[in-house]
């Protein structure tokens, strides 16, 4: 009778699905009673009471598990050491962790149906066009945007990260018309499906585990790109002076930072945060950092996180270049104020900017200008100059005129990425 999977090099992780034990090949069974070693989490190891080598159980101690496996698979001390995971151990499971640490020639995956793929199908829906993510020992934050703008999102929960805490907290980041369904433990005696809205999943703190989670938009998002948006949208101090990037400033200086959808991003001298939020809503995978010292301009750049629900923005009180060491390294900084300290703050965004990562500053003085284009020069950084001369069209009687904004000039230099 033939052992699937049995290999003299390699570890052999076998994926146990909704069916349990009973859903396994006869093979596979024999694969797993054959072993030396068994790391299983207790659910289960109770599948197979019969086992008879070592048993290590897995909880939270993957480092434990792949450490044994690594002893395990030593020339000297030769173990036969097979790890079950849930559903397909290579998505979201084990799988990838062990294969990181071990190398792929040395972990032979053998996967079953995943809990995800079985939650799809008890509710009908297709996947193959679903993102997922997973809140299994992550923050729920970090799943946010992704649900924000993604039809159909499939999450991993956890027993701290239940389907009501997600929902809940998605709620409290704006987010409303969407239909989820709670998938409990699938093929379980506690087998329950939950559909209803995220108000209602809320209430419902006692679903079994374990359990997935599956969110559609009633609407499918737009993925619109949103540059330039109106001044009006956002909350400013002093609107009638004027004081925010205007519009048509901000969207040339943002088309300058070379951004990507993963892109770290500082906001250096923030104001009301106009620019950052437009930053955070193309940098929806990465990180934004509003840097400003005036504290009613941080409550305001609070608010316009809580409007546009940029939970990638976060708000930094403080005058730069000071509170930028606990930043995480930019790809792009942009600089709307220095602060009349425009050398160490220069000095010291690009000592940390990403290499081939680019600096971005628009200067309304002349003498702001010399003294920036001198600091780069001197470094013999090249530097792009772009003066902006933008005039509105403006109501006059049942005609239009035009009515000039003042002059902005922008610069914009990029890292050596040698």
């Amino acid at each position: 009778m033939s052992v699937e999977g049995a290999t003299p090099d390699a570890v052999t992780v076998i994926g146990v699905g909704a069916g349990g034990r009973d859903d396994l090949p006869p093979a596979r069974v024999r694969r797993v009673l054959a072993a030396d070693l068994l790391a299983a989490s207790a659910r289960h190891h109770a599948l197979f009471p019969e086992f008879a080598g070592e048993r290590l159980t897995i909880a939270s101690n993957v480092k434990e598990v792949a450490a044994a496996c690594e002893a395990a698979l030593a020339p000297k001390t030769r173990r036969d050491a097979v790890v079950l995971g849930s559903g397909d151990p290579n998505f979201y499971g084990i799988g990838r962790y062990l294969v990181s640490k071990l190398g792929p020639e040395r972990v032979r995956i053998l996967p079953a149906a995943s809990s995800m793929q079985e939650a799809f199908a008890r509710v009908g829906l297709p996947w193959h066009e679903a993102r997922f993510a997973s809140c299994h020992g992550r923050p729920v934050e970090a799943v946010v945007d992704t649900v924000r703008h993604h039809a159909v999102v499939g999450l991993f929960t956890d027993p701290d990260n239940t389907p009501a805490r997600i929902a809940a907290h998605l709620l409290e980041a704006g987010l409303e018309g969407l239909t989820a369904h709670a998938c409990c433990d699938l093929g379980g005696p506690d087998e329950r499906v939950f559909s209803g809205d995220l108000s209602a999943l809320k209430g419902q703190a006692d679903l079994p585990q374990p359990n997935v989670l599956i969110l559609v938009h009633d609407r499918p998002p737009r993925r619109a790109l949103r540059l330039g948006l109106p001044e009006e949208a956002f909350v400013h101090r002093k609107p009638k002076v004027g004081l925010i990037t205007k519009r048509e400033v901000r969207a040339v200086a943002i088309a300058r930072m070379g951004l990507t959808d993963a892109s770290v991003v500082w906001d250096i001298g923030a104001g009301s945060g106009s620019v950052a939020v437009e930053c955070a809503l193309a940098c929806h995978r990465g990180r934004v950092f509003a840097v400003e010292k005036n504290a009613e301009d941080v409550d305001n750049i609070r608010a316009n996180v809580a409007a546009f629900g940029t939970a990638n923005l976060t708000a930094v009180h403080a005058t730069a270049p000071d509170g930028l060491e606990g930043l995480p390294d930019p790809d792009a900084v942009f600089v709307g104020g220095t602060g009349k300290r425009l050398e160490p703050l220069l000095s010291t965004c690009l000592e940390r900017l990403a290499p081939g990562g680019r600096l971005v500053m628009t200067l309304a003085t002349l003498d702001n200008l010399a003294a920036a284009l001198a600091f780069f020069r001197e470094r013999e950084l090249p530097v792009e100059v772009t003066q902006l001369q933008v005039a509105r069209g403006v109501p006059i009687l049942d005609m239009t005129r035009l009515e000039a904004l003042n002059p902005v000039t922008l610069l914009a230099v990029e890292r050596p990425a040698g």
